[in-house]
């Protein structure tokens, strides 16, 4: 290697300071490749996985859309409708109009994000609750206004398995 006091060796000749640089080159390479195998390098952190990712409904195979379309559904039962304006907010036929399913896609999205990522933050939390949830439900209960017939009191959380089954079934045999 070079000393630092005094430069290169040969500084005389450019060919034996570009050797001995190439030398000093390899023999770091050699090093680094050696801390990066054995992975005694210092602060090697984990890395994160990526935040959930949202769905592409449009180019999406019918199938993994039927999928797709349980996994929202059991979300909505189980997490979801413990929130009595979501009840209100979002109609049984939900299933059917494929502009609230891309909004509850996004909800489920970002609740993902904040709750069940491992580089969530209370942020993310606070983010969900204040801004997306109720933006979302807000424009979900406008679209589906005109499918209401009735007001849907608050009370124990609805179960919408048997429609999604139906349009399940329907996706399936596309």
């Amino acid at each position: 290697m070079t000393d630092p006091n005094t430069g290169p060796a040969h500084a005389d000749d450019p060919t034996d300071t570009i050797a001995a640089l190439a030398a000093d080159l390899e023999h770091l390479s050699h090093i680094v490749t050696s801390l990066t195998t054995t992975g005694t390098a210092k602060n090697t952190a984990p890395q994160l996985q990526p935040p959930p990712r949202p769905w592409c409904w449009p180019k999406m195979p019918h199938a993994r859309k039927a999928d797709r379309l349980g996994e929202l559904g059991d979300w909505l039962t189980q997490v979801l409708f413990g929130w009595p304006t979501a009840q209100r907010a979002i109609q049984p036929c939900w299933p059917r109009h494929w502009d609230v399913i891309e909004e509850i896609s996004m909800l489920y999205c970002t609740w993902k994000t904040a709750y069940l990522w491992e580089g969530a933050t209370a942020g993310d939390a606070a983010e969900h609750l204040d801004r997306w949830l109720p933006n979302a439900l807000e424009r979900i209960e406008i679209r589906l206004r005109p499918c209401s017939q009735n007001h849907q009191p608050d009370g124990p959380r609805r179960d919408d398995t048997a429609i999604i089954a139906a349009v399940q079934d329907e996706l399936r045999w596309l």
